[in-house]
């Protein structure tokens, strides 16, 4: 298990997935330079040229109000933070039989950096996905356009990644090289969306970037929608400050990994799909295309 240290009571980072001898994630001990080791190393991923993936581990004390609070565990965030220009999408089907059986197989046996569980999947006896799913440019479910659960689709052409909403497409365009359906849309254009729920807890699984090409795969403990929305909207991950956020498949089934740290969130019950994140390979179109 990783070991963590906490920053002023508000922020975290894993002890694991920091780098020996990084200047950048030095110790801190005294006032508000607590925070400092975390705002660099993600403000590294901003601004350096040669730092384009990372790990990141925040907390906070628990939303939940009245006397219970203090008995209550911490609210965490695991995110995997990547640059679209470096770094794409793997969408990884299970399909019938089941190919890998798990998160960590399933990125191992791709060459992915890290990875979160995907989109919803139906009881039946296939876990037959609810909603697109493309792999490689092959579509292996189709597109849905009613529900909440697939009301946003993250897609990768090769040569960026996007997230749109559904209703805005009437067919998988031919250039999706990977995509996966999933919903509602916790943030849009900086703003919370309305009408999330706010009484249901549970674990949740999450895609979000700030617009401009940075990106972060995450998984949090168990808090309702909206409660994750505000926490991402009122800068949980900052320095990243998100423009459009989606929420994938939760509860049982939320998922993290990032085997450059070791840290490794199993689902509780066996998933449809997974979405990993691996390096882009650097074409002289590609590299063209992100000038």
């Amino acid at each position: 298990m990783a070991s963590t240290f906490a920053l002023s009571g508000e922020i975290s980072c894993s002890a694991d997935a920091i780098p020996a001898g990084n200047p950048a994630v030095a110790w801190y001990p005294q006032g508000m330079m607590h925070k400092l080791p975390v705002f660099l190393a993600s403000l590294s991923l901003l601004v350096s040229p040669t730092v384009t993936a990372q790990y990141r581990q925040v907390t906070r004390p628990p939303a939940h109000s009245g006397i219970l609070a203090a008995f209550l565990p911490e609210d965490r965030i695991h995110a995997f933070f990547f640059r679209s220009g470096t770094h794409g999408l793997c969408v990884l089907d299970e399909g019938v039989p089941r190919r890998f059986g798990s998160l960590r197989q399933a990125v191992n046996a791709s060459g992915c950096m890290a990875g979160v569980n995907g989109g919803y999947f139906a009881a039946d006896p296939q876990s037959s996905p609810l909603g697109l799913v493309i792999h490689r440019g092959r579509q292996i479910s189709p597109l849905a356009t009613r529900g909440f659960t697939v009301s946003g689709v993250l897609y990768d052409t090769g040569n960026g990644i996007f997230l749109e909403r559904s209703r805005n497409l009437t067919h998988a365009p031919k250039h999706m090289q990977e995509a996966i359906q999933g919903g509602p849309f916790l943030i849009e254009k900086g703003n919370i969306v309305k009408g999330l729920n706010n009484t249901r807890r549970a674990s949740r699984t999450f895609v979000a970037t700030d617009g401009r090409g940075q990106w972060c795969i995450g998984v949090c403990s168990s808090m309702t929608l909206h409660e994750l929305a505000c926490w991402l909207r009122q800068g949980a991950l900052a320095p990243f400050r998100i423009s459009t956020a989606l929420n994938l498949d939760g509860g049982s089934s939320s998922a993290f990994l990032d085997t450059g740290s070791g840290v490794s969130l199993p689902a509780s019950k066996p998933v449809r799909n997974y979405v990993g994140i691996k390096q882009r390979t650097r074409t002289p179109e590609h590299r063209a295309a992100n000038n």
